[in-house]
């Protein structure tokens, strides 16, 4: 699979770079979501969020894009309410 992934904060979206990516297994009440087309605005760089998870740890290199349709792919253990498919 392939991503647009930022790892320089610094670089703004100089910093962008699209290359290989692992495929992303569902963890626990999770989904994973075949990803169509993705919206991403420069503002996003700035998003405490992009640079660190919720415990302030290093989320680097990050993928950016908070609008994404698609089809949910995979269920991680525990998710209701959504179907593969």
């Amino acid at each position: 699979m392939k991503a647009i992934k930022v790892r320089d904060r610094a670089a703004g979206t100089g910093g962008l770079v699209y290359e290989e990516a692992p495929y992303p297994h569902a963890a626990e009440n999770d989904v994973v979501v075949r990803v169509h087309a993705a919206g991403f605005t420069p503002g996003e760089l700035e998003w405490p969020g992009t640079w660190t998870d919720r415990a302030g740890r290093d989320r680097t290199p990050s993928v950016p894009g908070h609008e994404v349709p698609g089809v949910v792919a995979e269920l991680g253990y525990g998710t209701t309410g959504l179907t593969v498919g």
